[in-house]
């Protein structure tokens, strides 16, 4: 079964007002709303799935909104991760896709030694990014299968990134190397927007790419 690596930028200030959500404005309120409605959403698709994690979405959502993660169902993670997705996308620009994998943390773990060995320095490597989990205030338990996951950039640190892997490009194996290119790809974009987008209502000093993986 594969596993689809999806990213967006966003402004994490954005979503931490909603872990605990307090003293909402309207437009923050009318996001709520549809978080509850994508939460049910999703617990329908769960159970028509016959998938059950002991803790609905709506729960779950309901629990970080309160500022807690104290669930002691043995699969909670996955419906708090769940719910955090809904908070991230509904506070994010456009979501892309990076790929589909068999196994992203198998492709990401490559990338990560073939950079490593071609001196790329260990804070630039991708993988403690793409699985840094959330930056979330309380503690919020992880999924035992490790899906649904999320992760989180700093587009702060980004750029110089990019330039790391491509000074190292030539020396990654072949076999890595069109994964490589699209992250590089996706990236760049991304930086090159948050860089040129200074002063602009949308741009905030710590902007993130967010990183889901889902399936």
């Amino acid at each position: 079964m594969s596993k689809i690596v999806n990213f967006t930028m966003v402004n994490p200030g954005k979503v931490k007002r909603f872990l605990p959500a307090q003293d909402l404005s309207a437009e923050e309120t009318r996001l709520l709303g549809l978080m509850r409605e994508a939460a049910r959403e999703r617990q329908e698709d769960l159970d028509y799935q016959e998938v059950d994690w002991e803790l609905s979405v709506q729960d779950a959502l309901e629990h970080l909104l309160a500022g807690r993660a104290d669930s002691t169902a043995d699969y909670a993670g996955s419906a708090y991760y769940a719910a955090l997705q809904i908070i991230i996308e509904h506070n994010a620009g456009d979501w892309e896709t990076l790929g589909s994998y068999h196994s992203p943390y198998t492709l990401f773990s490559a990338l990560d030694k073939a950079l490593s060995t071609a001196g790329v320095s260990k804070e630039l490597l991708p993988s403690q990014y793409v699985y840094s989990g959330p930056s979330v205030s309380f503690y919020v338990p992880s999924p035992l299968e490790g899906s649904p996951e999320i992760g989180i950039w700093p587009l702060s640190g980004v750029g110089q990134a990019v330039e790391a892997y491509r000074a190292a490009a030539d020396q990654v194996d072949t076999d890595l190397r069109y994964d490589l290119d699209e992250l590089i790809t996706a990236l760049d974009t991304w930086a090159s927007e948050w860089s040129e987008g200074r002063g602009e209502w949308w741009w905030a000093e710590d902007g993130a790419i967010f990183f889901s993986i889902v399936g």
